[in-house]
């Protein structure tokens, strides 16, 4: 921790040691207006990559989410996408896992359709694309039948005797696709 005066008044930044002997640093010294810059940059990366450690233990984030929770936190654009792409090299955030959990989730406990859920991931920052190629590959793999889940969510939703015209409408508003033709 560095405490700087200036006016009167203490500001605290966080520096690394590493950075501290690579400019030379010492309990006294006066610091240059070159090595301050370092350290108040240095400082932002320090908090940016804290809020983003912080952000991501509520919940699984997008990178492209995260950059945006970090750029409405304040931190510069350049500096969150930096941070969020260094939470992904790191791990922390891993959008194969987290959009397999995701689809897994919308499809066989929500009981939505392809039609719902790739718009509902997108918004939260995935990429369509991306979302439907996993939504596929559960379905591939024989995680997902989306005829299971429809016959489940009519069961579920409408009482015995329904007519056609109600299923089909049903299995609309929850993201399947329907054909106009008789069930």
């Amino acid at each position: 921790m560095l405490g700087v005066s200036d006016d009167g008044e203490v500001n605290r930044y966080s520096v690394a040691e590493s950075l501290c002997f690579r400019l030379s640093l010492a309990v006294g010294d006066e610091i240059s207006d070159e090595a301050l810059s370092e350290i108040l940059a240095s400082d932002r990366e320090y908090r940016a990559t804290k809020k983003a450690l912080s952000l991501l233990s509520i919940s699984d984030t997008s990178e492209r989410a995260l950059v945006l929770k970090l750029r409405r936190a304040g931190y510069a654009r350049e500096l969150s996408e930096e941070v969020a792409r260094e939470m992904v090299r790191l791990g922390y955030v891993d959008e194969g896992r987290q959009l397999t959990r995701l689809v897994l989730s919308e499809a066989n406990e929500s009981l939505r359709g392809p039609m719902k859920i790739v718009p509902k991931l997108a918004a939260k920052g995935y990429s369509p694309s991306r979302v439907r190629e996993v939504l596929y590959r559960l379905i591939d793999e024989g995680e997902v039948s989306l005829a299971d889940n429809a016959r489940r969510l009519i069961e579920k939703k409408l009482p015995a005797g329904c007519t056609a015209e109600e299923r089909r409408s049903l299995l609309y508003k929850y993201g399947y696709k329907v054909s106009t033709a008789d069930d």
